[in-house]
């Protein structure tokens, strides 16, 4: 007993001897075991560091990429928006026309090589009978004003028989030495707009403009006949040169403008030391309207259309009236003008009728009536040997009446083709003649130049637009 009290006294003091000893070696193992553990998590730490650091650079690339995109799509959106603000319109026309007087061909005024006759000038954008020709190729470009983009701009340029004559303001412009009219072109409008924020908006249109007189225009596409009317032709301006303010304010629309000159195809700088007003005013709606347009002011030589060649700020005055009906069965206006010289007595006035019944959804009837006449006891008034028309005598007191129907059929979308009569009739009193070097002047029959002169002419034309 008491020797195996001894051995396990040696054994428990050898335990308690070695026990530090084991315990002091498996620390080691433990505090190794967690420097290698602390190690590795350095070193992913580290590695996850340099990923983060990593996908910070990728991040802030594609941050620097987005905000480029971004730029770029608000360029992009700004230019799209700019050209969705853009209007463009376009047309082009061509006919063919038959003179029934059958006029013989003419170098009076006209330059050599042409078919017009003195009557052929009667229509100033369709002149040469039995001919094909190339009315117009118009173009419109522009951007409009509104309350969010207060800028604008508007250009109108055309090319063809259109050009030709409001090239010079008239018809006795000679075309091409090779007779092509179709390549002959005319700035008919270039202006600037802005839209002052005033009441409803007042819009300032700075250069060239169409003129507000009257209801037929230059553009074949816009216009129910082919042919312009009498009143259109003699009596009317086609654009101005100068400043305009418009504005709306309800049902009343109103508009001042100062120009260069009021007279037809003048647009040129002034010549005198007095500039021309125009002013308008109009009220009603999209289905029935009527405005007043006053134009007067001093024209410099030669003034051209129905004032003859006047002196160097000679003032004029015209005086138009319109009235528009539009509605799905029937349209119609009624436009008059009334000019004259002051301190003179030459003057004249005419009236246009007409009307416009959609047939069909493509076909459509179009009627225009006219009277015009002037008044002078010293010559005649709508023209004279400067007038580019020249159509009538200058010392003959003169009446015209005119007749014009048309058809057109939509033969395809935006395509059109129309055909049309028309029948004119100037009616002559003559106070005197005209003599110089070159002979006397005397009143012809309606100047056809042809042996089947007559009072009345009847034209047949046929035309095909396309416009969008």
């Amino acid at each position: 007993m008491r020797t195996v009290g001894r051995r396990v006294g040696l054994a428990a003091t050898g335990l308690l001897v070695a026990g530090p000893a084991f315990a002091t070696s498996d620390t080691e193992k433990e505090l190794a075991q967690m420097r290698e553990l602390v190690q590795g998590l350095e070193q992913k730490v580290d590695a996850q560091q340099e990923e983060i650091e990593h996908q910070s650079g990728l991040l802030q690339d594609a941050q620097k990429v987005v905000r480029e995109q971004q730029q770029e799509q608000a360029t992009l959106s700004g230019v799209s928006e700019f050209w969705q603000a853009i209007d463009v319109n376009m047309s082009v026309a061509g006919s063919y026309n038959w003179n029934f007087n059958q006029p013989s061909r003419t170098s009076s005024g006209q330059g050599t090589d042409q078919n017009t006759g003195n009557s052929g000038l009667f229509y100033p954008f369709h002149r040469d009978h039995n001919s094909f020709q190339v009315d117009q190729v118009w173009f419109d470009v522009g951007k409009r004003t509104t309350a969010e983009s207060r800028a604008g701009f508007h250009t109108t340029i055309l090319y063809g028989a259109t050009a030709s004559f409001l090239g010079q303001g008239g018809n006795s412009h000679p075309r091409r030495d090779v007779n092509d009219q179709t390549s002959d072109y005319y700035v008919h409008q270039a202006y600037l707009s802005y839209l002052a924020p005033a009441g409803e908006g007042v819009q300032f249109t700075f250069g060239k403009f169409a003129t507000p007189i009257g209801a037929e225009t230059a553009d074949a596409s816009k216009n129910w006949a082919i042919t312009r009317g009498d009143v259109y032709t003699l009596l009317e301006p086609r654009d101005h040169l100068g400043l305009m303010a418009s504005t709306e304010v309800g049902p009343v629309t109103m508009a001042a403008a100062v120009v260069n000159e009021i007279s037809q195809g003048v647009s040129s700088p002034d010549v005198n030391s007095e500039k021309s007003y125009i002013g308008k005013l109009g009220i009603g709606n999209d289905m029935l309207s009527l405005a007043t347009t006053v134009a007067y002011g001093a024209e410099g030589p030669p003034v051209t259309g129905p004032f003859g060649g006047t002196d160097n700020g000679q003032k004029i005055g015209i005086v138009n009236a319109l009235a528009n009906f539009n509605s799905d069965a029937f349209s119609a206006y009624v436009n008059a003008d009334y000019v004259w010289l002051e301190g003179r007595k030459p003057a004249a006035w005419g009236v246009s009728i007409a009307s416009h019944v959609p047939i069909t959804d493509v076909l459509s009837a179009a009627l225009r009536l006219e009277y015009l006449r002037d008044k002078s006891t010293n010559g005649g008034f709508l023209a004279s040997p400067q007038d580019f028309f020249g159509i009538i005598t200058p010392f003959n007191h003169s009446e015209i009446y005119g007749a014009t129907g048309t058809i057109a059929y939509e033969i395809a979308e935006n395509l059109t083709l129309k055909g049309e009569i028309r029948w004119d009739r100037v009616v002559e009193e003559t106070y005197g003649s005209l003599c110089g070097a070159a002979g006397c002047l005397a009143p012809r029959e309606f100047l056809t130049n042809s042996a089947r002169g007559a009072n009345d002419q009847v034209v047949g034309l046929g035309q095909v637009v396309y416009a969008f």
